[in-house]
């Protein structure tokens, strides 16, 4: 039998209220959160009970045309023949009992393809077969005008997005039988020419030469039309600092007699210098001033000169780099120099670097090579100031492969990197120190993420290593629940670095929203002179996630085990 429940009840500032009721079979499954929020959401009655004028008249003219209202809103999920009956009770209450009748599903689907893509090989997708496979609407899925137009737009999207990109909808059609509640399905696509890229046509430089833009290019004259290859091109300019906006596109409606479209670069130079000034506040090293100077032209040769003086609580820096353009073999090289001071934990440290180094690949899989002096004034609970140097070659590559670079739900990210000081005259001592980073994220339901971190890290040689090579553990992006750098090597009332390092983090995030999630983890970590002597701190505890413009933020309240104290860290952004 039937049984009748209630969706929603409606009782604003008006006097009047209305019930919505569900009449449904045991065994029918039904979406009613889906259909009770599609019904507020939309509903004319759902407003004007908002309006504390509402009057009689007006009250009884909405009572009546609820009903197809309701049935206009029902189409849009599947239900076609709905009956919906009124039931005026006292008190102003009217009471409307919803009986859904059969969901309408697919009969049949039937794709048809005109264009080159008819004629496309296995090897040269999208094909004819591959869109078919993945076509969403198959017989006796849901027949609603949602996944309908998702189901339509998601093909043509494929078609567009590689090969094709001025391929079309020819005809669509969806034939409903409201007696039999099936739905046949028709549509036919026209792919169009297959398109693929051809030369250069940059527009808007002024001041840079065009080898700023045509050293990035990834795009060789002849490669198949993918948008991702545009957008990856689009991303790469954006990211040299020099432009306020870049657009990049093909003029695939103007196919040259080879059948290339030419890519269209079109950008807009930021001014050439600038100042800015900031300030801010960090869990880790507290409130922050920071005075900035760029040059994008430094020399009149594209080169970007960005040097800063930062001033914060625990750390004062002033830094200087120079990143030369990105050259024909792919290679970015820089120049960096800073001086750098912290004061953490009873240990004092000025240190000096100068260095350069070669970076090469794209975002997905970078690697650097780099040479770098130190010089070191190392201070520990204000005894006598101790003098370190070391002159170090370098390593590292990163690897990345996220579902979205921003806000990713899916990937890992690792990073690693070798220093070695192998000459003993300008070294303190011959050391070599690895270090390795990973970071995971996994999606364990619709609304359920799971993100992990583990980092790694050794030093070997000699044990005249300076303290900027040796590693400490605490702080927003390593345990929370401690002070920034207040784990590794007890040495009186101060904490050193020490020559062994393992952090792990495990999370799990619950959005609530598409925005809004809470979080609960388990950190843990320390620092230690060798293995033998490493014990791990843990910090556990919870938090509140923020899917930002500019990437997650994170606000957390973490326990730390050993200190029995709470601490309150925030984040921004994908670490590493």
């Amino acid at each position: 039998m039937a049984e009748t429940t209630t969706l929603f009840q409606v009782k604003k500032k008006s006097a009047y209220m209305a019930t919505f009721k569900l009449d449904l079979n045991p065994e029918e499954k039904v979406d009613k959160d889906r259909i009770a929020d599609l019904l507020k959401a939309h509903l004319i009655i759902h407003a004007a009970l908002d309006n504390p004028r509402l009057d009689q008249s007006e009250w009884l003219r909405l009572i009546q045309k609820t009903p197809q209202d309701v049935k206009d809103l029902l189409v849009t999920e599947g239900y076609f023949s709905p009956k919906i009956s009124i039931t005026p009770s006292t008190d102003n209450e009217a009471i409307f009992v919803i009986n859904l009748n059969e969901r309408t599903t697919v009969n049949a689907a039937n794709l048809t393809f005109k264009g080159e893509i008819t004629s496309a090989t296995p090897d040269q997708p999208p094909t004819v077969d591959s869109l078919e496979r993945t076509w969403q609407l198959s017989k006796g899925k849901p027949f609603t005008q949602r996944a309908w137009s998702e189901a339509k737009g998601n093909l043509l999207t494929t078609l567009l997005s590689e090969r094709y990109p001025n391929a079309k909808i020819e005809h669509s059609q969806a034939k409903v039988d409201p007696k039999t509640h099936q739905a046949d399905l028709s549509l036919t696509f026209d792919s169009g020419k297959s398109v693929r890229l051809g030369q250069l046509q940059i527009k808007g430089l002024k001041h840079y030469p065009a080898t700023l833009i045509e050293n990035i290019n990834p795009i060789q004259s002849g490669d198949i039309y993918q948008q991702s290859l545009l957008l990856q091109f689009q991303n790469t300019l954006q990211e040299t600092g020099k432009f306020n906006r870049v657009s990049v596109s093909a003029a695939t409606q103007q196919l040259s007699e080879e059948g290339l479209a030419d890519v269209i670069v079109d950008v807009q130079e930021r001014e050439l210098k600038s100042v800015s000034v900031g300030v801010g506040a960090s869990t880790n090293t507290g409130a922050r001033v920071v005075l900035n100077y760029t040059d994008r032209n430094l020399f009149e040769r594209g080169l970007l000169w960005n040097t800063s003086i930062r001033l914060e609580q625990r750390l004062q820096a002033a830094t200087s780099s120079i990143n030369f353009m990105t050259d024909a073999r792919g290679y970015r090289d820089s120049i960096n120099n800073n001086l750098i001071r912290t004061d953490l934990e009873g240990q004092v440290t000025t240190a000096i670097n100068n260095g350069v180094k070669r970076t090469w690949g794209n975002r997905n899989f970078e690697q650097f090579v780099g040479a770098n002096l130190l010089y070191e004034f190392l201070t520990i609970d204000n005894e006598e100031t101790e003098f370190n140097k070391a002159a170090t070659f370098a390593y590292g590559l990163s690897l990345r492969k996220l579902d979205n670079d921003l806000a990713p739900t899916k990937g890992v990210i690792f990073s690693s990197q070798f220093q070695v000081a192998p000459i003993e005259q300008l070294s303190d001592g011959r050391f070599l120190q690895s270090q390795a980073k990973l970071q995971g994220f996994y999606p364990l339901g619709e609304h359920t993420q799971f993100l992990g971190r583990l980092e790694v890290g050794v030093v070997s040689g000699s044990t005249s290593v300076p303290a900027t090579y040796l590693f400490r553990a605490g702080g927003d992006q390593s345990v929370r629940g401690y002070n920034f750098q207040s784990l590794g090597v007890r040495d009186g009332d101060a904490i050193l670095g020490g020559r062994v390092l393992l952090v792990g983090s495990t999370e799990v995030v619950q959005w609530l929203t598409d925005a809004w999630g809470a979080a609960a983890f388990v950190d843990f970590g320390n620092a230690a002179n060798n293995w033998r002597d490493y014990e791990p701190a843990y910090g556990y505890g919870l938090g509140v996630r923020w899917k930002s413009p500019v990437g997650p933020v994170g606000a957390d309240i973490a326990y730390g085990e050993e200190t029995k104290e709470y601490r309150l860290h925030f984040n921004l952004g994908v670490s590493f």
